[in-house]
């Protein structure tokens, strides 16, 4: 077994040694997929733990010698953006004959109200516009710190009603890269959120507005990038028999 615990907050190792544990007789499931999400009690504190996949022979091989585990890798980024980002408590990883076989992060449960997600898909959504602009100034905020988010979808976009404020937060963060980002990586980001033409253009006409950027320039980029990459999970969809969307 390994495993840390972030020293800045007052959090009982024991919650690392027990975490296997704890999320296996936790009920409050968050997310049921490839990788699993609970919630989990410990004393008297509410922690969101994601557990992951245990990875193939090769893959463990490979994450044991060569590289950091997703769990690793999430609590080390968690702490590099940690002002978008949940609170990072730790992570903790299991190994069998060397290998790596489980491994959880743990972070700080927050009390999100709504993801984008639902912003995007109802169009009678309280304060939508607002919604969006804010999104646009939090994700130009990301990139003006060199942070590329590799999975910007809108399930992973978290919002919090702070008054008559929003308060942004990004979760499922073991891919990311780091450095000075160009207008076509920052406009390929927001193909991910699936957005209807209508909305990426009012999410993208404010972020050009905060970043001094040309607004003809950046539509046309985002609008491009977004339904190159509609065509391809379609496509996808297609050959796995799935229903298509717009």
């Amino acid at each position: 077994m390994k495993y840390q615990i972030n020293p800045k907050y007052n959090c009982d190792e024991s919650l690392a040694v027990e975490i296997e544990w704890l999320f296996e007789n936790s009920s409050i499931v968050l997310q049921d997929a490839r990788n699993k999400i609970k919630q989990v009690s410990y004393n008297d504190a509410d922690y969101v733990v994601k557990s992951f996949k245990r990875p193939t022979i090769l893959r463990a091989i490979f994450y044991t010698l060569f590289r950091r585990s997703k769990a690793q890798r999430s609590y080390d980024y968690s702490l590099k953006i940690a002002n978008f980002v949940p609170r990072a408590l730790g992570f903790v990883e299991f190994y069998q004959h060397k290998l790596l076989t489980k491994s959880y992060f743990i972070s700080e449960l927050f009390a999100y109200d709504f993801t984008v997600r639902e912003a995007l898909i109802d169009l009678t959504f309280a304060n939508r516009e607002k919604v969006f602009r804010s999104f646009a100034k939090f994700s130009f905020e990301l990139h003006q710190q060199g942070i590329l988010h590799k999975d910007f979808s809108p399930g992973n976009i978290l919002i919090k009603r702070q008054g008559t404020e929003f308060e942004f937060k990004v979760i499922d963060i073991n891919r990311m890269s780091f450095g000075v980002l160009s207008t076509p990586q920052r406009m390929k980001n927001f193909s991910m959120l699936w957005a209807s033409d209508a909305d990426l253009d009012r999410i993208v006409t404010e972020y050009a507005l905060l970043a001094n950027l040309d607004l003809a320039m950046c539509l046309a980029m985002a609008n491009r990038y977004n339904q190159r990459n509609k065509r391809f999970k379609n496509f996808k969809k297609r050959l796995k028999g799935r229903p298509v969307t717009d």
